[in-house]
């Protein structure tokens, strides 16, 4: 089978996947000004701030823990 048969085929198999044709799809809704490519700037910013306030809230809870471990360190009394 030549080259350019096996690609003919592939490409016919190509149009004919739900996934590549959603993809397609994805594709020419890409444009800057469209409200899909909005839609997804927005997101992605909301994915990395609900990453970002887990980071905070983790830091949060080891400077507490260090805080309560320095506090309670213990201190020397001589007894007469």
């Amino acid at each position: 089978m030549s080259e350019s048969i096996r690609n003919d085929e592939v490409h016919r198999e190509e149009r004919n996947c739900l996934f590549c044709s959603l993809l397609d799809t994805v594709r020419s809704a890409r444009e800057r000004n469209s409200a899909f490519y909005t839609h997804m700037y927005n997101a992605r910013i909301e994915v990395l701030q609900a990453f970002r306030s887990l980071i905070d809230r983790r830091i949060t809870v080891l400077e507490e823990r260090r805080s309560c471990t320095e506090a309670k360190k213990a201190t020397k009394i001589e007894v007469e």
